[in-house]
Order: structure tokens, then sequence, then C-alpha cells
């Protein structure tokens, strides 16, 4: 969404944080979103907790089972990290 002003974008983006809102100041266009506060003090490991099974995994078996995913759906190899 396009708006004329940065009110106008903050009010926007408290009406529907879930969606970007777009301003321009002089030659600038700006591109504002919210960001949940939970989101700044979420660590990699929270995030792989809430996706599942994988808490407790190696890096290695991690790796791995990218890998396999990956190569079953057709994509390129995981390159060695």
């Amino acid at each position: 969404m396009v708006v004329n002003t940065l009110e106008e974008a903050v009010e926007q983006l408290k009406r529907d944080p879930g969606q970007p809102v777009r301003t321009r100041v002089g030659d600038l266009t700006i591109e504002m979103r919210a960001i949940p506060e939970d989101r700044e003090k979420r660590t990699a490991a929270d995030v792989f907790r809430d996706i599942g099974p994988w808490e407790g995994e190696s890096t290695e078996e991690i790796l791995a089972l990218l890998s396999e995913a990956r190569e079953r759906s057709g994509q390129r190899q995981v390159p060695d990290l």
C-alpha cells in the first residue's frame, strides 16, 4: 500500500501490521513494516523448537535431512558448509 505521509504509514501499520506500507519522502521511496516484539528476542533454537522434532539433532544430521529433502524435490544440492 502507498500512502502520502510517514504519519499515514504508521497509522496504516497500526491498522494492519502484517502488510508493509510505502511512502515517498522527497526523492526516496520508503517501505515500512511492523516487526512483532517477540521476533527480535527469538533465537534460531526457538525457531527450530517451534518447528518440532529437530530439537536435539546435530548440525550434521540437520544438514543431511535438508540435503535429502532437496534431492527428493529435484532441486540443486546443498553445498558443503
